[in-house]
Protein backbone atom coordinates (compact mmCIF):
# COMPACT_ATOMS: atom_id res chain seq x y z
CA UNK A 1 0.00 0.00 0.00
CA UNK A 2 1.67 3.48 -1.23
CA UNK A 3 0.51 6.57 0.11
CA UNK A 4 0.62 9.87 -1.38
CA UNK A 5 0.38 13.48 -2.12
CA UNK A 6 -2.11 14.13 -4.95
CA UNK A 7 0.37 15.87 -7.76
CA UNK A 8 -1.30 19.37 -8.75
CA UNK A 9 -0.87 18.79 -11.98
CA UNK A 10 -0.88 15.29 -14.29
CA UNK A 11 1.71 13.21 -14.48
CA UNK A 12 2.54 13.03 -18.01
CA UNK A 13 3.30 9.66 -19.48
CA UNK A 14 6.77 9.67 -18.09
CA UNK A 15 6.22 11.28 -15.25
CA UNK A 16 7.78 14.52 -15.92
CA UNK A 17 4.58 16.74 -14.50
CA UNK A 18 5.09 15.16 -11.28
CA UNK A 19 6.34 16.54 -7.65
CA UNK A 20 8.64 14.08 -5.41
CA UNK A 21 5.89 11.89 -3.46
CA UNK A 22 3.41 13.16 -5.32
CA UNK A 23 1.10 10.92 -7.82
CA UNK A 24 -1.47 11.78 -10.45
CA UNK A 25 -3.27 10.46 -13.97
CA UNK A 26 -1.69 10.43 -16.95
CA UNK A 27 -3.87 12.99 -18.27
CA UNK A 28 -5.21 15.20 -15.36
CA UNK A 29 -4.50 15.01 -11.66
CA UNK A 30 -6.99 13.46 -8.67
CA UNK A 31 -10.05 14.99 -7.93
CA UNK A 32 -10.77 15.42 -4.05
CA UNK A 33 -12.82 12.06 -3.36
CA UNK A 34 -10.24 10.71 -4.91
CA UNK A 35 -8.11 8.10 -3.10
CA UNK A 36 -4.46 8.96 -1.70
CA UNK A 37 -3.30 5.56 -1.98
CA UNK A 38 -2.31 2.71 -4.05
CA UNK A 39 -2.17 -1.12 -3.78
CA UNK A 40 -0.40 -3.06 -5.64
CA UNK A 41 1.33 -6.43 -5.16
CA UNK A 42 5.27 -6.06 -5.72
CA UNK A 43 7.94 -9.30 -5.62
CA UNK A 44 9.23 -9.88 -2.89
CA UNK A 45 12.46 -9.41 -4.37
CA UNK A 46 11.97 -6.39 -5.84
CA UNK A 47 14.43 -3.91 -4.41
CA UNK A 48 13.24 -1.08 -5.66
CA UNK A 49 10.57 0.27 -3.09
CA UNK A 50 14.02 0.10 -1.13
CA UNK A 51 15.50 2.92 -3.39
CA UNK A 52 13.00 4.88 -4.17
CA UNK A 53 12.34 5.73 -0.20
CA UNK A 54 16.46 6.75 -1.36
CA UNK A 55 16.33 8.07 -4.49
CA UNK A 56 13.38 11.20 -5.34
CA UNK A 57 14.79 10.86 -9.03
CA UNK A 58 13.01 7.18 -8.91
CA UNK A 59 9.47 7.29 -10.88
CA UNK A 60 6.57 4.52 -11.09
CA UNK A 61 3.99 3.94 -13.22
CA UNK A 62 0.47 1.63 -12.57
CA UNK A 63 -2.24 0.21 -14.54
CA UNK A 64 -5.15 1.01 -11.75
CA UNK A 65 -8.20 1.81 -11.32
CA UNK A 66 -10.30 3.44 -8.47
CA UNK A 67 -11.72 0.20 -6.44
CA UNK A 68 -14.51 2.61 -4.37
CA UNK A 69 -12.65 0.55 -1.55
CA UNK A 70 -10.88 3.89 -0.06
CA UNK A 71 -7.99 3.05 -2.54
CA UNK A 72 -6.18 2.86 -5.98
CA UNK A 73 -6.24 -0.67 -7.14
CA UNK A 74 -2.76 -1.18 -9.70
CA UNK A 75 -3.15 -4.19 -11.76
CA UNK A 76 0.62 -3.65 -13.12
CA UNK A 77 3.12 -1.43 -12.36
CA UNK A 78 6.89 -0.32 -14.20
CA UNK A 79 9.61 2.09 -12.78
CA UNK A 80 12.52 3.80 -13.87
CA UNK A 81 14.94 6.13 -12.70
CA UNK A 82 15.28 9.87 -14.74
CA UNK A 83 18.47 8.51 -15.89
CA UNK A 84 17.36 5.80 -18.07
CA UNK A 85 14.43 4.25 -19.79
CA UNK A 86 11.26 3.31 -17.88
CA UNK A 87 11.25 -1.02 -17.30
CA UNK A 88 7.67 -1.99 -18.02
CA UNK A 89 5.87 -4.80 -15.42
CA UNK A 90 2.93 -6.51 -15.26
CA UNK A 91 1.57 -8.73 -12.49
CA UNK A 92 0.34 -11.16 -14.30
CA UNK A 93 3.14 -11.39 -16.71
CA UNK A 94 5.50 -14.16 -17.19
CA UNK A 95 8.55 -12.77 -16.96
CA UNK A 96 9.68 -10.40 -14.37
CA UNK A 97 11.96 -7.81 -14.62
CA UNK A 98 15.77 -7.98 -14.11
CA UNK A 99 16.74 -8.21 -10.69
CA UNK A 100 19.54 -6.47 -8.84
CA UNK A 101 22.97 -7.95 -9.34
CA UNK A 102 23.33 -8.01 -5.36
CA UNK A 103 20.34 -10.06 -5.12
CA UNK A 104 21.14 -12.35 -8.24
CA UNK A 105 24.28 -13.51 -7.14
CA UNK A 106 22.21 -15.20 -4.42
CA UNK A 107 19.78 -17.03 -6.11
CA UNK A 108 19.29 -20.52 -7.88
CA UNK A 109 16.52 -20.46 -10.00
CA UNK A 110 13.82 -19.07 -7.81
CA UNK A 111 15.60 -20.13 -4.58
CA UNK A 112 17.63 -17.48 -2.56
CA UNK A 113 20.37 -18.90 -0.98
CA UNK A 114 20.03 -16.67 2.51
CA UNK A 115 17.44 -18.88 3.42
CA UNK A 116 19.68 -21.50 3.10
CA UNK A 117 20.57 -21.48 6.74
CA UNK A 118 17.09 -21.46 8.03
CA UNK A 119 16.06 -24.09 5.23
CA UNK A 120 19.11 -26.64 7.66
CA UNK A 121 18.10 -25.66 10.86
CA UNK A 122 14.15 -26.63 10.16
CA UNK A 123 15.45 -30.20 8.86
CA UNK A 124 17.70 -30.40 11.38
CA UNK A 125 14.62 -30.27 14.18
CA UNK A 126 12.27 -32.29 11.74
CA UNK A 127 14.74 -35.23 11.68
CA UNK A 128 16.80 -34.48 15.19
CA UNK A 129 13.46 -35.40 17.35
CA UNK A 130 12.40 -39.02 16.18
CA UNK A 131 16.26 -39.54 16.23
CA UNK A 132 17.05 -38.75 19.71
CA UNK A 133 13.65 -40.66 20.37
CA UNK A 134 14.82 -44.05 19.05
CA UNK A 135 17.95 -43.92 20.70
CA UNK A 136 16.09 -43.65 23.89
CA UNK A 137 14.95 -47.04 22.73
CA UNK A 138 18.12 -48.77 20.85
CA UNK A 139 19.83 -47.88 24.36
CA UNK A 140 17.63 -49.34 26.99
CA UNK A 141 16.84 -45.65 28.67
CA UNK A 142 13.03 -46.09 28.14
CA UNK A 143 13.45 -49.46 29.43
CA UNK A 144 15.16 -48.27 32.65
CA UNK A 145 13.03 -45.61 32.77
CA UNK A 146 9.82 -48.01 32.76
CA UNK A 147 11.88 -49.94 35.49
CA UNK A 148 12.68 -47.00 38.08
CA UNK A 149 10.08 -44.02 38.17
CA UNK A 150 11.56 -40.71 38.86
CA UNK A 151 11.79 -40.35 42.44
CA UNK A 152 14.27 -37.33 42.14
CA UNK A 153 13.67 -34.42 44.84
CA UNK A 154 16.08 -32.35 43.60
CA UNK A 155 18.60 -32.60 47.57
CA UNK A 156 21.57 -33.91 45.75
CA UNK A 157 24.19 -32.31 43.69
CA UNK A 158 23.51 -33.29 39.92
CA UNK A 159 26.63 -32.99 37.96
CA UNK A 160 26.72 -33.22 33.90
CA UNK A 161 28.62 -36.55 32.78
CA UNK A 162 31.09 -36.84 29.74
CA UNK A 163 30.46 -39.35 27.00
CA UNK A 164 28.21 -41.86 28.36
CA UNK A 165 27.48 -45.25 27.01
CA UNK A 166 24.34 -47.27 27.06
CA UNK A 167 23.90 -50.72 25.56
CA UNK A 168 26.06 -49.78 22.23
CA UNK A 169 24.76 -45.98 22.12
CA UNK A 170 27.19 -43.61 22.88
CA UNK A 171 25.58 -40.03 24.53
CA UNK A 172 28.46 -37.36 23.73
CA UNK A 173 26.78 -34.57 25.10
CA UNK A 174 26.91 -36.30 28.68
CA UNK A 175 23.75 -37.16 30.75
CA UNK A 176 23.06 -35.13 34.29
CA UNK A 177 24.05 -37.52 37.12
CA UNK A 178 22.09 -36.79 40.78
CA UNK A 179 23.66 -38.77 43.77
CA UNK A 180 21.77 -38.35 46.66
CA UNK A 181 21.25 -40.57 50.24
CA UNK A 182 18.78 -42.77 48.44
CA UNK A 183 18.93 -43.12 44.24
CA UNK A 184 21.33 -42.44 41.25
CA UNK A 185 19.14 -39.69 39.09
CA UNK A 186 19.79 -39.83 35.60
CA UNK A 187 18.26 -37.13 33.48
CA UNK A 188 18.88 -36.35 30.00
CA UNK A 189 20.17 -32.87 28.86
CA UNK A 190 18.30 -30.56 26.94
CA UNK A 191 19.18 -32.21 23.29
CA UNK A 192 18.35 -35.42 24.65
CA UNK A 193 15.00 -35.53 26.13
CA UNK A 194 12.65 -36.49 23.83
CA UNK A 195 12.50 -40.66 23.96
CA UNK A 196 14.15 -40.02 27.54
CA UNK A 197 12.48 -39.69 30.35
CA UNK A 198 14.57 -39.30 33.83
CA UNK A 199 14.24 -42.16 36.13
CA UNK A 200 15.59 -42.92 39.73
CA UNK A 201 17.76 -46.18 40.62
CA UNK A 202 17.93 -46.98 44.62
CA UNK A 203 21.83 -47.75 45.31
CA UNK A 204 20.65 -51.31 45.96
CA UNK A 205 20.01 -52.01 42.60
CA UNK A 206 23.04 -50.54 41.48
CA UNK A 207 27.09 -52.14 40.89
CA UNK A 208 29.77 -50.05 40.12
CA UNK A 209 33.20 -51.86 38.65
CA UNK A 210 36.52 -50.88 36.93
CA UNK A 211 35.62 -52.03 33.06
CA UNK A 212 37.22 -51.22 29.60
CA UNK A 213 35.75 -50.44 26.30
CA UNK A 214 37.57 -51.41 23.16
CA UNK A 215 36.10 -48.70 20.76
CA UNK A 216 35.86 -45.30 20.16
CA UNK A 217 35.54 -42.73 21.68
CA UNK A 218 36.53 -44.36 24.84
CA UNK A 219 38.68 -46.81 23.55
CA UNK A 220 42.03 -47.36 26.04
CA UNK A 221 40.50 -44.89 28.39
CA UNK A 222 39.29 -46.43 31.94
CA UNK A 223 36.04 -46.53 32.65
CA UNK A 224 33.20 -47.36 35.37
CA UNK A 225 30.50 -49.86 34.65
CA UNK A 226 27.60 -49.72 36.11
CA UNK A 227 25.21 -52.82 36.46
CA UNK A 228 21.50 -52.25 37.60
CA UNK A 229 19.40 -55.17 39.16
CA UNK A 230 16.64 -54.49 36.60
CA UNK A 231 18.50 -55.59 33.74
CA UNK A 232 21.91 -56.76 34.56
CA UNK A 233 22.93 -57.61 31.22
CA UNK A 234 22.60 -53.55 29.94
CA UNK A 235 25.87 -52.18 29.61
CA UNK A 236 26.49 -48.78 31.55
CA UNK A 237 29.60 -47.27 31.37
CA UNK A 238 30.70 -44.11 32.73
CA UNK A 239 34.20 -42.06 32.30
CA UNK A 240 36.47 -43.09 35.33
CA UNK A 241 36.02 -39.09 36.94
CA UNK A 242 32.68 -39.48 36.86
CA UNK A 243 32.62 -43.30 38.53
CA UNK A 244 34.66 -42.14 41.01
CA UNK A 245 31.95 -39.21 41.87
CA UNK A 246 29.08 -41.32 41.79
CA UNK A 247 30.57 -43.53 44.43
CA UNK A 248 31.43 -40.85 46.59
CA UNK A 249 28.26 -38.97 46.12
CA UNK A 250 26.61 -42.34 47.40
CA UNK A 251 28.00 -41.26 51.20
CA UNK A 252 29.31 -45.50 51.20
CA UNK A 253 26.38 -47.42 49.85
CA UNK A 254 28.51 -48.05 46.46
CA UNK A 255 31.72 -49.39 46.58
CA UNK A 256 34.43 -49.84 42.81
CA UNK A 257 34.43 -53.67 42.58
CA UNK A 258 37.36 -55.37 40.58
CA UNK A 259 37.54 -54.92 37.33
CA UNK A 260 35.61 -56.56 34.66
CA UNK A 261 37.60 -58.10 31.53
CA UNK A 262 36.27 -57.47 28.19
CA UNK A 263 36.59 -61.06 26.12
CA UNK A 264 36.06 -61.00 22.19
CA UNK A 265 34.64 -64.24 20.01
CA UNK A 266 34.96 -65.06 16.80
CA UNK A 267 33.18 -67.03 14.52
CA UNK A 268 33.58 -68.98 10.93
Amino acid sequence: MLTFAANRTASGPEGQGLEPGTCAWVDRPLSDPEPRRILVTIGTTDSTPRQTVRDTAMYWGFIAYNSDSGHISGLGYRYWHDSMSPLPHSASAAAAPPAPVAAARWKIGRFDLRYLPLLGLALGMITWAPMVTLTGRWSGWRRMAAHYPDRNTRRGRSFRSGQLVMNMSVYRGGMRLTPDETHLHFAPTALARPGHPPFSVPWSDIEAAYDGWPWFPLKGHPVVRLTLAAEPDLRILVQMKDGKRIVAGSGGQLELGESRRLTTAGNR
